[in-house]
């Protein structure tokens, strides 16, 4: 979830927390807009390697109000091409209402470098070891 902290400006600031689980997975909980209006939490895994938004099942992605945006051609990291099926969506990020592309998955809910763009990421490699995001400057 995000919580506000104080920069040393004395500024309020968004804060997205999470924690590392033992499977070694950076984890954090972020907010969708779900398909009665209202938000919805989900945990995610921090994917450096990952250059979107977000991903996510098709069984989650049916119950956001997200729109579909078709087919995306991808290179794997293996650097094989890949026709993905993207939805519109809206996330809460950094305490702010934001349009992003989620990409239907097979996998585990992911946090792409596309969302972390401009974000401090800060954690403690240790089972449990807090995980914490904030915008730069």
């Amino acid at each position: 979830m995000w919580r506000l902290s104080i920069s040393a400006a004395g500024t309020l600031r968004p804060m997205i927390r999470g924690e590392v689980r033992p499977n070694r997975r950076a984890m954090v909980a972020v907010e969708l807009l779900a398909a009665d209006g209202q938000l919805q939490s989900f945990n995610f895994a921090l994917d450096t390697g990952f250059d979107g938004d977000l991903s996510l099942p098709s069984q989650i992605l049916r119950g956001l109000d997200a729109a579909a945006e078709g087919e995306h051609l991808f290179e794997l990291a293996d650097g094989s091409k890949t026709t993905i099926y993207g939805w519109s969506a809206t996330v809460r990020w950094e305490g702010v209402l934001r349009d992003v592309l989620i990409l239907e998955s097979a996998g585990e809910p992911l946090l792409g470098m596309e969302l972390l763009w401009q974000s401090r990421i800060t954690l403690e490699t240790r089972a449990y070891g807090p995980v914490l995001i904030e915008p730069l400057g």
